[in-house]
């Protein structure tokens, strides 16, 4: 072995101490660098004000249950709900859009669908669909 293991120590300590200062700049919080940019996007990060929103449901046949969750929650749910159901929802709607969670109860194994028709607050007719049998559970996203 050649060299000073305490010579060898202490070259690795001043290494590791000059690069400290650069990685402590490159792994800071954005947030941390000015409070300008922090307040912009403390701003962003609010929720949106809720919005009217109407969702029309069809269903290929009846069902025992249904349920809608925005957020993990509920906003709205029926037992036996008809074929078909217009929704008024009070739901934050941001640019990015949403998602919503569908739980569907079905009697039987026969493989079904749910249509999903949003109506966004710039009147965008947004349609999306899901198929399961039993219990299905899906999150739709309207964006």
């Amino acid at each position: 072995m050649k060299g000073n293991p305490l010579l060898r120590a202490v070259v690795l300590l001043a290494v590791v101490l000059l690069l400290a200062w650069p990685l402590s700049r490159v792994t800071r919080p954005a947030a941390v660098e000015g409070q300008s940019g922090g307040d912009a996007r403390s701003a962003e990060a609010l929720p949106a004000t809720p919005q009217k929103l109407s969702l029309t449901l069809s269903l290929t046949r009846s069902a025992e249950r249904i349920e809608l969750r925005h957020l993990g929650v509920v906003v709205w749910a029926k037992d036996r709900p008809g074929l078909r159901e217009t929704v008024d929802l009070s739901i934050p709607f941001p640019q990015e859009g949403i998602e919503l969670a569908v739980t569907v109860q079905w009697p039987g194994t026969e493989l079904s669908a749910l249509r999903l028709q949003l109506a966004t607050p710039d009147g965008t007719e947004l349609d999306r669909s899901a198929w399961g049998n039993e219990t299905m559970e899906a999150v739709i996203s309207f964006p």
